[in-house]
């Protein structure tokens, strides 16, 4: 292994995305293995590959992606600490035998079995990057894991440099035009769902909810359920023969700030003028509207004693059999206490439930 890439190679692919798009096979040949690609991964559910090699396998990988035992290991512990073998928590034999292995590697011929990745930190989620090789080449030794490392914080400052463009080009969008009227939240979007226009409400919706997002290629996408219906929805509005309108809807829970966000209903209306468009109009049925939801300050969010003493032993990390027991409570009753618990904290489990509270300072 020679070292060929300086680390004005790494930030030269910050602002240039075909550059961006070839770094990863340009440290795949540096480190003389068969694969290399970027992923994020975004505050709520989705995981996008950015760029990476072999893209003619990247759709592929997108109904496998709970099924991956390298991602499974992205974990806060493991961020910013350097590259880490994917066999120091998952066994060769396991791998082989999960249908990440059987069902999309093997099927789509891909040259990749052992695993070495590193996870960094952006203002907008985590982003991971990984090297593969294959079968009969034996796991990554220690001197190429010092060669994985060797480009690390050019690697995080990189993607942290990339994430803050998006933020900007975002910006742009809504700052010169205000054609879109700025009542409710309004996207317009293409026939692929890139952003075209947006409001300022629709940015500010964009920054407060955790699971409305900005994909690296300016795609608005849904984090977890919805993702797909959203996806279903723009292809039809933007038919070049029956253009159709629809709603995808989602649940109130708690923004990224601690406010509580309400139900939203996303309102797909087909345009003509133009090109294939699509108006995303964004509406509630809470008697306030979400113009006042949006600007409201943060909400205090208030818990009887015995819903305190669940959060305390549940962010200690005892189980709820052991919680019953130590609070002299039935399990149901424990379990009831867990649900208002979400429900108060906007979460949707009870580890998210955890880590909203020590935000908000109630832990």
């Amino acid at each position: 292994m020679n070292p060929t890439l300086s680390h004005h190679d790494i930030y030269d692919a910050a602002l240039d995305q075909s550059l961006f798009e070839a770094l990863p096979g340009k440290l795949a040949r540096e480190m003389d293995v068969p694969s290399a690609m970027f992923f994020w991964l975004h505050p709520g559910d989705i995981q996008e590959i950015t760029a990476g090699t072999q893209p003619e396998a990247h759709s592929d990988y997108d109904d496998f992606l709970d099924d991956d035992p390298w991602m499974a290991q992205v974990t806060e512990d493991k961020i910013g600490k350097g590259a880490f073998r994917l066999t120091r928590y998952v066994s060769p034999d396991d791998f082989q035998k999960s249908a990440m292995y059987n069902d999309y590697i093997v099927k789509n011929r891909l040259d990749r079995f052992w695993c070495a990745g590193m996870l960094q930190k952006t203002r907008d989620g985590v982003v991971a990057t990984a090297f593969h090789k294959g079968r009969t080449a034996g796991d990554f030794s220690d001197t190429e894991m010092r060669y994985v490392n060797r480009h690390a914080s050019d690697l995080g400052r990189l993607h942290a440099i990339r994430r803050e463009l998006l933020r900007t080009g975002i910006r742009e969008i809504a700052a010169p035009d205000r054609s879109l009227r700025d009542e409710v939240p309004t996207f317009e979007l293409d026939h692929e769902g890139r952003l075209i226009r947006i409001n300022g409400l629709a940015e500010t919706l964009l920054s407060l909810h955790p699971r409305l997002i900005v994909k690296y290629d300016r795609t608005l996408a849904i984090a977890g359920p919805g993702a797909q219906q959203l996806q279903r929805q723009v292809a039809a509005a933007t038919d070049r023969q029956a253009s159709a309108a629809g709603a995808v809807d989602l649940p109130g829970l708690r923004a990224v700030d601690g406010r509580l966000l309400p139900a939203l209903k996303l309102n797909l209306l087909p345009r003509h003028e133009g090109g294939r468009r699509v108006l995303v109009i964004v509406t509630t049925e809470e008697p306030s509207g979400l113009r006042d939801c949006i600007a409201s300050p943060e909400d205090s969010v208030t818990l009887t004693p015995r819903e305190r003493d669940v959060l305390d032993g549940l962010a200690q990390g005892y189980r709820r059999d052991q919680l019953a027991h130590a609070l002299g409570l039935a399990l149901p009753t424990v379990d009831l206490h867990g649900a208002s618990l979400r429900r108060k904290l906007g979460a949707r489990t009870i580890p998210e439930a955890i880590a909203i509270a020590f935000r908000l300072g109630l832990l």
